[in-house]
């Protein structure tokens, strides 16, 4: 990264590329999958030398879903993106374009072609089942960028569909708590989390600095049978502190009477 030339090609790419190494070997198949939705995926994994100096290592997955037939829910699941064939075949064809693309940027950088040394680009994007029941299914997306076996980006979006009524959830779906109130709860529950335990122990002054901050509600959520969970990327909460990412559980408990009594019954919350 001290590299005028990788900071320079960075610029190129930050757009694309959004640190984790994470595996691809079949992380949705952990959920409980009634028998009449089908769930499959499609995985694109390359290996090229795009210059003498730069060799690329791409991977990406899209999850599949054969029986949703409701195009602006397809639309939703998969972030906007300029897909019009959401069958498996289809989505083979867009990781192939996609990666195509992202071959062809780097070819025609101006910067890439006169670096000295070797540079080792990984690009990483996936799209992982983590929940699905009560009609709920949660999907969480990460895309990491690592140049010369540094990470120089990555990050998580978590998103929760409600498929009775085909559309994304909302918080206000799960809950009337005033964005204050909640503010207030994560800024105790955050205190309580494995990362900030290990910042008292290790760097007191950094962990009494963040518990000053605070806590913003994230957009990114999900929840399971025992709590809400909001998921945080690096540098969300405030820049300067090296948290990485983080997620802080809001038990229902903490919700109390603010529940939507829909979303109670539906996941049967005592």
């Amino acid at each position: 990264m001290k590299n005028a030339g990788i900071i320079l090609s960075l610029s190129l790419f930050f757009m694309l590329f959004s640190c984790k190494e994470i595996g691809l070997k079949s992380k949705h198949l952990q959920s409980h999958i009634p028998v009449n939705f089908t769930i499959d995926s499609v995985i694109e994994e390359d290996f090229a030398n795009i210059f003498d100096s730069t060799t690329v290592k791409y991977s990406s997955q899209l999850l599949v879903f054969p029986t949703l037939k409701d195009k602006d829910l397809l639309q939703n699941l998969y972030g906007k993106k300029k897909i019009t064939d959401f069958s498996k075949e289809g989505l083979k064809k867009y990781l192939e374009t996609q990666k195509q693309e992202l071959y062809a940027k780097l070819k025609n950088s101006n910067k890439l072609p006169h670096l000295k040394h070797l540079q080792k680009w990984e690009k990483t994007s996936q799209m992982n089942l983590k929940f699905n029941k009560n009609e709920y299914l949660h999907i969480q997306y990460y895309e990491s960028m690592f140049v010369g076996g540094i990470c120089n980006y990555y990050n998580y979006s978590e998103k929760v569909f409600d498929l009775n009524d085909n559309k994304k959830l909302q918080l206000r779906d799960i809950t009337s708590i005033s964005k204050d109130r909640l503010s207030e709860i994560l800024n105790v529950n955050i205190e309580k989390t494995t990362m900030l335990q290990q910042m008292k122990k290790y760097d007191i002054k950094e962990y009494n600095a963040l518990l000053m901050e605070k806590i913003p509600v994230a957009e990114n959520f999900y929840f399971d049978e025992n709590n809400l969970y909001f998921h945080y990327n690096k540098d969300e909460i405030e820049k300067g502190y090296s948290i990485g990412d983080i997620i802080i559980p809001v038990s229902w408990n903490d919700l109390g009477n603010t529940l939507n009594l829909e979303f109670r019954d539906r996941m049967n919350i005592k």
